[in-house]
């Protein structure tokens, strides 16, 4: 015998018989044992009852509030939605998911695929079948899947030496999408907050997130099912969750009638101007003041930015005209009427007396702050007013 085949005998790990398992609670369940090359594993599908699928801006939104520019913006169909249930917090080797939902569309319907996984040795069947599976969309919806789902997702084909499906570069992850549109709204941007505050849903009788581990490591160490309902209707209103919550975003982008919040209205304004349109940053802002809205000192003198940017330098003098009264230490609207004045109008006497005002507002900030600021703009654009004032006093 070899060298290799005795540390081979030594080493060789021994068979562990699987939990004694209730066989016909996984079939009430709607599981079904399915089998593929690479082994047997538990799926099933339920529809996601209560869900209305809306038509508007779900798809295009994607290139609007994902941080990076999509290369194209799949349909609502084409979409994927994941949630994973996992032995832990960390990414190490040792963490795997031992529930993967799936939302999608069929037929215009929501529904939802579970794979449960009895123990790690049915891990590589299931993957195996979810990869098929995913091959059919073109990209995925998460919340803060870009920074724990998919990374673990992906480990783990990699793992099993499989390829990870191509579906990375069209991840929308709500976490992100979530705390820029409602930046203001809410205190905390878990998935169960922005449920109650946003989607005003309430969880009854639900198994909390920090529990699913100790439910699944119960079932491995005594082989009771009990726990699995729960843990699978988790995941289940986690996945309703994000086809809603993406959903509800699309009508955010649709005009600022569709907003519920003040700082919707603002965030989502930001968000247009972001990315470039202007018009329709501008058309949020002034259509929410148009119905009795209300803007602080700085998001008037952001509106005004924008008619600035579009050449509507009257609007834009009648908002800093308007902040200016009631702005406080805001030396913006001042600076930008300097400017106006100087350069537009060639009323100098007026640009210096602006600018005269900012620089004051600077100087209380920097006393009530204990800054040094400098003020190095102002001062060379007062001195050049002086200059020119003095030009014209001699020519006249």
């Amino acid at each position: 015998m070899s060298i290799y085949e005795r540390l081979n005998a030594i080493w060789k790990p021994k068979k562990q018989d699987r939990a004694p398992l209730q066989t016909g609670l996984w079939e009430e369940l709607g599981f079904a044992f399915s089998n593929n090359r690479a082994g047997t594993f538990l799926v099933r599908e339920v529809p996601a009852l209560g869900i209305r699928i809306e038509d508007g801006a779900t798809a295009y939104i994607w290139g609007v509030i994902g941080k990076n520019h999509a290369p194209r913006e799949p349909e609502l169909g084409k979409m994927c939605f994941i949630d994973l249930e996992t032995t832990g917090l960390n990414l190490g080797a040792g963490a795997f998911a031992f529930t993967i939902g799936i939302g999608y569309l069929d037929s215009g319907k929501a529904k939802v695929r579970q794979y449960f996984l009895r123990d790690h040795r049915d891990e590589p069947a299931a993957l195996h079948d979810l990869r098929e599976f995913m091959e059919q969309f073109e990209g995925i919806v998460s919340y803060n899947g870009k920074c724990f789902d998919w990374p673990l997702l992906s480990d783990r084909f990699l793992f099993h030496r499989m390829s990870v499906p191509e579906l990375e570069g069209l991840h929308l992850d709500l976490l992100h999408a979530a705390r820029r549109v409602w930046k203001g709204v809410l205190n905390s941007f878990s998935l169960r907050e922005v449920e109650r505050c946003i989607l005003g849903l309430e969880r009854i009788d639900d198994l909390p997130g920090y529990l699913v581990p100790a439910a699944y490591a119960n079932f491995l160490r005594t082989g009771s099912t009990r726990e699995i309902p729960p843990i699978l209707e988790h995941n289940y209103r986690d996945i309703a969750s994000l086809i809603e919550l993406l959903q509800r975003l699309g009508r955010v982008f649709l005009g600022a009638d569709q907003c519920c919040y003040r700082q919707e209205v603002v965030n989502a304004a930001r968000i247009w101007a972001d990315k470039g349109d202007y018009v329709r940053a501008t058309d949020y802002l002034e259509n929410y003041l148009a119905q009795g809205g209300d803007l602080t000192a700085s998001e008037l003198c952001f509106l005004a930015r924008l008619h600035k940017r579009q050449g509507d330098y009257e609007r834009a003098v009648e908002l800093w005209e308007k902040t200016a009264a009631t702005a406080g230490l805001n030396s913006e609207p001042w600076i930008e009427l300097a400017k106006y004045y100087e350069h537009r109008r060639r009323d100098y006497p007026s640009a210096r007396q602006c600018a005269l005002r900012a620089m004051e507002i600077e100087r209380q900030l920097a006393r009530l702050t204990g800054r040094d600021t400098e003020h190095s703009d102002l001062a060379k654009r007062l001195a050049r007013l002086e200059t020119k004032l003095g030009k014209k006093g001699s020519e006249n």
